[in-house]
Formats: C-alpha cells, structure tokens, sequence
C-alpha cells in the first residue's frame, strides 16, 4: 500500500548494467533487504537463496554486509529451539527498533505524533493541545518539540529517527510542494480550512528547520485516509473514499491504495463547490453549539459542538436539525465523489464522526438518497491519532523506498 511521495520508487528493476557485478551486487542487496521487510519470520541462509536466487556464499556475502550495515542482525535459535538435534540454523531478521519514522499532525487545536518502527509497529502516540491563534511558525515548533518528548519517553534514539512526514491542516501537497488552499480562487473565502499563517511561511523550509531533517508535507485528510487503510476502518479496500467531519469538512480519495491528488493536486476539493453549502452547514453548527451553551464568544469550543450532538442524541428538535444539514452537506459531497471514482468502501471519519449513529444515521439516509448504487460506509476506527499514524505511514513508505532504492 505504498503512498504517493517525491521519492516513490516504481518496483521495477532499473535497466542497463546488468553484467556489472557491482550493480548486480545492489540488485542483489535490494532484493535482500525487501525479503527481509516482507518476512513474517527471521530468514536462514537457504531462506535468503531461494528468495534471492543466489548461491550460499553470496547469501552469506549479502548478509555479512546487512550486518556491518546495522540493518539485521542474527537470531542463532529455531523455532523448535534446537530441540531436533544438530546445530540449529542460523536466522536473521531486520533490526526494526533502529529505523523509526516520526507521523506529526500540525493541526487547529492540536499536535499529535505517532512513532513507528520498521515493521509499522507503533513504538508510542502522543498528542497536545495548542492555542488556536498560535503562528504558524510556533505551531510547527510546537509539534517538533512533541516528536523530541515522545523520542525521549519511548525510549528511542533520536538517530534512529530515519524520515519525519507531516499532516497540515490547509494545504494541498505531495511531497514537498505545498500549496496554501487560500491562495486559490476557489479558496478565497475558505479561511476556516486553513491555520492561521500558514500563507504568510515557507512551510516546507520552516519544517525543515525545526525538525533538523527532510520532512514530507501531507494534507492531514489524505493522510487520515492512509491511516484508515492502513490499519483502521478501510484495511480491505483498496479504492476509498474518505470524508472528513471536524472542525471543518472535507474529503480524500484513495486508488489503488495510493493518495489520489489529480493534475494539480485538487482531487476530492468538493468543499470549495458553493452548491455544497458546506462552510454554510459549519457556520450553522457552531452558532447553535453556541447558543446552547448560552455562550458569546466567536467561535465554539469542543465541549460546545459535543454537548449539541448529545442534545440531537436525546432528540432535541433544534439540535437534531443542524446535524442532520451537517450530515446532508457531508453526504451530498460523498455521493459527488462516489460517483467519480466508484469505491469499495466510504469511511466517515474526523473528530464529529465520534458521535457514531447520531452522525452516521443521517449522512447513510442522505447519502442512500443521493447514490445510485451506495457501497458500504464504515466509521473511523481511529479518531485522534489517525493523521499522525497516516503520517507516519508515509514517512515509513518514503523510508522503505529510500531502502530499496538501486543506484545506477
């Protein structure tokens, strides 16, 4: 399921040199080291042969510089632990703790990061609260000195940190071109969809500065797709599509298990189609948790948004009504989508998306009565950490890519 990034490798072998033995060489430790990444079990020397197609002395002769290279290490017991007599056959298996990836969500209200490990395992997930008003170039330290604390508290070493991917809330990007979605005429009066500051800032350069490394940029929705496909909601489907319900509305779409962007990086913008009534349908929402919380401020908080979902649970009329043109909103723009690309599967995901049936009841009824032929919709598994984990899902495919890559 690898993702769309700026060094996504084809799989293909890269042609000419062929009867070069030092290029043959890295074809052959390439094909090792993705052996070694797909194994469910450590690999014997016979194990690296016949994967590899080489001879013992060169399967030993590769492994021999997978270790000099720290990359594997030896695992000298059988599954059986010697116990079938003779000595047991010397295993191997990818030394996963010292390649971490760091997934960082740059959000409105928070920062979050996931740390992975080679094999995807999740080493540790920590999120914070920010100010909303915060500049965008303290918003971006502030998730850099998060990955530092859940380095320091997982216990890993900050050199084993080997790539960094990050969800922005507001942009459209892949890899390291980012556009700010205000900059489009379409996006002019779309304010609410993008963090303050973020227009005004190199964003790439400042965070490369602040996490001392190459960084991917990632729209945060596209990324919270990847994170439902790679272990949430969607982990059968390989086309998707995802909508977005939090602090604003939005959507993704996956093909072929990869980020769709389009030509110019617009794929999935329907928010920005004015029939939709989208930013109307938010503007409403936060206006009426307002006024149930008997509240002035500009703009409701999340205890405020919650306690109107929890009023349209128990069937308060009013509050029944602007979820339901949430739903409506959300709903017709699925269908747009879902009739463009066709997909196996419809996640509902985002922070509103945790009110479950009271959310999902509606946007199906709408939905059903805007498709032609619906697939199945499914809640987020996720919540929270799903841009940090999609993030991080990225950056171990730009990793891994990176790994397996054979210089010609």
């Amino acid at each position: 399921m690898s993702q769309d990034t700026s060094r996504t490798q084809s799989g293909r072998r890269p042609e000419g040199r062929v009867g070069d033995p030092g290029y043959l060489r890295k074809l052959n430790l390439a094909a090792l080291t993705r052996a070694l990444l797909e194994a469910v079990a450590p690999l014997t020397v016979s194990d690296v042969r016949s994967v590899v197609g080489v001879s013992r002395p060169t399967a030993e002769e590769l492994l021999t510089v997978l270790l000099r290279q720290g990359l594997v290490r030896e695992t000298p017991v059988g599954p059986d632990g010697g116990r079938s007599g003779g000595r047991p056959a010397r295993r191997y298996e990818l030394v996963a703790e010292r390649f971490v990836v760091a997934g960082v969500d740059i959000g409105a209200h928070k920062v979050a990061v996931a740390l992975c490990d080679l094999r995807g395992t999740v080493l540790a997930v920590r999120r914070r609260g920010v100010d909303p008003g915060l500049g965008a170039a303290e918003r971006v330290e502030a998730a850099a000195r998060l990955v530092r604390v859940a380095i320091r508290e997982s216990g890993t070493d900050r050199d084993h940190v080997r790539a960094v991917a990050c969800g922005i809330t507001g942009v459209l990007a892949n890899g390291t071109t980012v556009v700010d979605i205000r900059n489009l005429p379409a996006g002019r009066d779309l304010n609410v969809y993008s963090l303050p500051g973020f227009d005004r800032i190199d964003v790439v350069a400042q965070v490369k500065e602040c996490f001392e490394r190459d960084v991917l940029i990632a729209n945060d929705i596209q990324a919270a797709a990847v994170a439902e496909q790679w272990r949430g909601a969607a982990t059968r489907a390989r086309d998707l599509v995802y909508m977005h319900a939090g602090r604003r509305l939005g959507a993704a779409i996956l093909i072929n298990g990869r980020i769709h962007h389009g030509r110019r990086g617009l794929a999935a913008s329907v928010g920005s189609m004015t029939l939709l009534g989208w930013p109307e349908a938010m503007t409403a929402l936060d206006r009426a948790a307002l006024d149930l919380a008997g509240s002035t401020a500009a703009q409701a908080t999340g205890d405020d948004v919650e306690a109107l979902f929890r009023a349209a649970g128990t069937g308060d009329p009013a509050a029944v009504r602007i979820v339901d043109g949430v739903a409506e909103a959300l709903a017709v723009g699925a269908s747009t989508l879902v009739h463009a690309v066709d997909p196996d599967l419809v996640v509902l995901g985002g922070g509103l998306s945790r009110a479950g049936d009271v959310l999902a009841v509606p946007f199906e009824r709408h939905f059903a009565a805007t498709s032609l032929n619906s697939p199945e919709i499914r809640v987020s598994l996720l919540g929270d950490e799903s841009v940090a984990l999609g993030a991080a899902r990225l950056a171990l495919d730009d990793l891994k890519a990176l790994m397996l890559a054979v210089q010609t």
